[in-house]
């Protein structure tokens, strides 16, 4: 008996010794840790801009170099050394040394913002993602913020999605994609290579195409959205196709890919006149009467989801098309939304009633329809008519085009791609845009508001449409255009690889090309050179609604258009 007391005393002792020996080695544990944080504790990058440009000097074979990095804000980095003016952290297998002013003890100290400076005119909104509100913020406006939410810092990027601002005694959230924490970033040029005609100063007054075109534009680089889950198609081999044709004739479209080198399609889903052919909710959160938007539906959101997974499944890429600004049905129920004369009634023009590009809820209205198209799992929503009438200068004393901002066209039109771009981000969904050729040739805006730069700079994908019946004899050296395609695409494209160079990110070039007019599958081949000589990939055949028979007439010409490397 006495020896099991023992014996259980001994271990107890031994129990009582280890754990002992695990609280101390705990407890230098913890010191340790503690020693080594207080040595090299935490920093976070502060930058009054997204990122944070910093040189690291270092010498490569004998010779002096130096390598950029851009650290986000917000970044954490563990400081290897401390000093009072400057520490050292490893970033990207780099050595930094850094101003301490750039390195803040919380992240929270990162996003402590009084006041922001828009680099365009931005309309605000009365709560995160919530409608466009009538009250704005103009270019280089100081707007006093009220707070930013930590949730809101994408450390990533560097990015503040979102400011609580006050203007007036109230609060609003205003985007910080478009905003600078100084205000001479805000009002900088971003771009001083960008040329411009004055044509339009003669009809408009001295300066218009300046503040136009560049003053009222931002230009701030932008970088291509790169979706994981939705890789964006640059060796895009589209052929235009209606709805009706992708459900009447689908087994055709199915199987074009193994004649051809069709690899996509775009599908008109929002058509002329404002005609939706697809059971849109939409409709009915804006139109008063949605019925006649949507009175020749074709298919429930359901089945338009099934119909493009089937498709997309056999290897196709697509892209819903939406006709944009050229919606009668819309400009007749929202008429102090649209063109009207000086009294307010609504004027014909180009044998049409318009919608003002002008207008916020036609902005929110086409992008409402965009996240339906997006919500069905297009690649792309591609956005045609984006432009205004053309022809107004003729009668500009008699009409109103509801300019409530004073905005350029070209002004308007970038505001609602980059809203569009900004809304349907969410949705791993790229932004394309069509747009004439002309203005790019004649470097304005024809006075529809597509200034080639401004929307290239706002888009995923730009998609000029350089059809050879578009162009005069003479044009671009050319003596008979319209005989000519092939020649056209070759002329044009290598003017746009040119002029896309005055960017630093520029989108990817996407063009149209024509196969309407008899013409032949050596005419179709030689527009896809044209593309493919500037260092160009990818097309989109456009032949009307792609009727079968249509595209049988050439379609020998739709080759694979990527280049060999």
């Amino acid at each position: 008996m006495k020896k099991r007391k023992l014996r259980a005393g001994a271990l107890i002792r031994i129990g009582g010794a280890l754990i002992a020996a695990v609280f101390l080695v705990s407890c230098i544990t913890a010191i340790s840790s503690g020693l080594y944080n207080a040595i090299h504790p935490i920093r976070y990058i502060y930058s009054k801009e997204n990122t944070l440009q910093v040189s690291v000097p270092y010498i490569v074979d004998g010779e002096a170099a130096e390598k950029k990095f851009r650290i986000p804000r917000g970044t954490a980095v563990r400081l290897s050394e401390k000093k009072e003016k400057e520490s050292t952290f490893q970033y990207e297998g780099m050595q930094i040394s850094l101003d301490n002013r750039y390195l803040k003890n919380t992240l929270e100290e990162c996003i402590q913002i009084d006041t922001v400076y828009p680099r365009r005119l931005i309309n605000l909104r009365e709560k995160k993602d919530g409608p466009l509100c009538d009250e704005i913020v103009k270019k280089g406006e100081s707007v006093q913020v009220a707070k930013v939410d930590l949730d809101d810092l994408d450390q990533t990027t560097g990015e503040i999605r979102w400011y609580q601002i006050e203007k007036d005694g109230k609060k609003y959230w205003l985007n910080g994609k478009y905003v600078e924490t100084d205000k001479d970033l805000a009002t900088k040029n971003w771009n001083t290579d960008i040329t411009y005609s004055i044509y339009w100063d003669e009809y408009y007054g001295e300066g218009y195409s300046k503040d136009a075109y560049i003053d009222q534009i931002d230009y701030k680089p932008t970088q291509t959205a790169k979706y994981e889950d939705n890789s964006l198609l640059t060796n895009c081999n589209a052929v235009h196709i209606s709805l009706e044709n992708m459900i009447q004739n689908k087994e055709y479209y199915l199987n074009l890919n193994k004649e051809t080198g069709v690899n996509a399609y775009v599908v008109e889903l929002k058509g002329d006149a404002g005609y939706l052919w697809y059971d849109s909710k939409a409709a009915d959160e804006y139109l008063n009467d949605p019925k006649q938007a949507k009175s020749n539906v074709l298919a429930s959101m359901d089945e338009l989801k099934d119909l493009i997974k089937e498709f997309q499944d056999q290897g196709y890429y697509i892209i819903g098309r939406i006709v944009t600004f050229k919606d009668q049905i819309f400009a007749l129920q929202n008429s102090k939304e649209s063109i009207t004369d000086n009294s307010g009634n609504l004027i014909v023009h180009n044998d049409e009633y318009w919608p003002s590009a002008y207008s916020r809820k036609a902005w929110m209205y086409n992008v409402a329809i965009a996240k339906e198209v997006a919500d069905c799992g297009v690649n792309e929503i591609q956005f045609d008519y984006v432009r205004f009438p053309d022809g107004l200068s003729a009668s500009m004393d008699s009409i109103d085009l509801k300019n409530t901002y004073d905005e350029s066209k070209t002004a308007a039109l970038q505001g609602f791609l980059q809203y569009a771009k900004e809304e349907l981000e969410p949705y791993h969904v790229y932004v394309t845009a069509d747009v004439f050729a002309w203005p790019l040739v004649a470097q304005d805006d024809q006075d529809i508001g597509q200034f080639y730069l401004a929307i290239a700079n706002s888009v995923d994908v730009i998609c000029p449409m350089p059809y050879s019946d578009h162009f005069s004899a003479g044009a671009m050296g050319i003596e008979d255009p319209g005989s000519d395609p092939g020649k056209v695409l070759e002329e044009y494209t290598r003017l746009a690889a040119k002029e896309m160079k005055e960017l630093e990110n520029p989108p990817v070039y996407r063009s149209w090309i024509q196969a309407y007019g008899d013409l032949t599958p050596d005419q179709i081949k030689a527009q896809i050179k044209g593309i493919n000589d500037s260092g160009y990939e990818g097309y989109m055949v456009w032949y009307g609604f792609g009727n079968p028979e249509d595209l049988d007439s050439n379609k020998a010409g739709y080759i694979d258009s990527a280049i060999q490397k």
